[in-house]
């Protein structure tokens, strides 16, 4: 599913954009901070006690309760400045479940079924080209006024403004479908099985 959130947020022009000042006073008690944005690229973090940039020893972040616990020395009064990249506009979360729904659209669509567990992985593995159709349903869900969608694989414009969310996904397939064949209705539970005697 990562893969497929990197293309949904592609699509979306929801990119990761540095975060200029998230800078927080230690007031004595517990040293736990929590940052001004929620879903951020931990890769990105540093954090700087008092102006001088601080070794990743002193802290940890987590990204379920999305707050970093400070493990180092920490005196009242201290300034602790945050340094990252984080998604703007939409949480990992919200995406997960845009996903989840384009592929109960595809499901419907007779296309092919896919299962997101919920370790997020989705089964059975989609194609480079199904990842992009999958973040292509996604972001109709999302944004249903979009007019036109591009990715490496094949590009579509939709023929009128006043297009349902359903006829747009329908386009999409039916595009998808001339651009790399007809793919057959996967029995998901046959292949379930398949997997599991393997």
């Amino acid at each position: 599913m990562t893969q497929i959130l990197v293309k949904l947020r592609d699509l979306l022009g929801d990119l990761l954009t540095p975060v200029p000042d998230d800078v927080q006073e230690y007031n004595g008690g517990a040293k736990l901070f929590t940052l001004m944005y929620s879903d951020i690229d931990s890769s990105t973090l540093l954090v700087y006690k008092n102006g001088t940039l601080w070794a990743n020893t002193n802290y940890s972040y987590s990204s379920i309760t999305k707050k970093i616990t400070v493990t180092g020395t920490l005196t009242t009064g201290d300034s602790l400045r945050f340094e990252y990249s984080a998604y703007e506009k939409y949480t990992d979360n919200e995406l997960r479940g845009y996903i989840r729904s384009a592929i109960y659209h595809l499901a419907v669509e007779k296309y092919k079924v896919f299962t997101a567990k919920s370790d997020n992985i989705i089964f059975p593995t989609p194609s480079e080209a199904e990842e992009s159709l999958i973040a292509i349903v996604a972001a109709i869900l999302i944004k249903g006024n979009i007019k036109s969608y591009k990715t490496p694989e094949f590009s579509i414009i939709f023929d009128t403004d006043n297009m349902s969310v359903e006829k747009k996904i329908k386009t999409v397939l039916n595009q998808y479908k001339k651009s790399f064949g007809y793919i057959t209705y996967v029995d998901l539970t046959a292949e379930m099985a398949e997997t599991e005697d393997n």
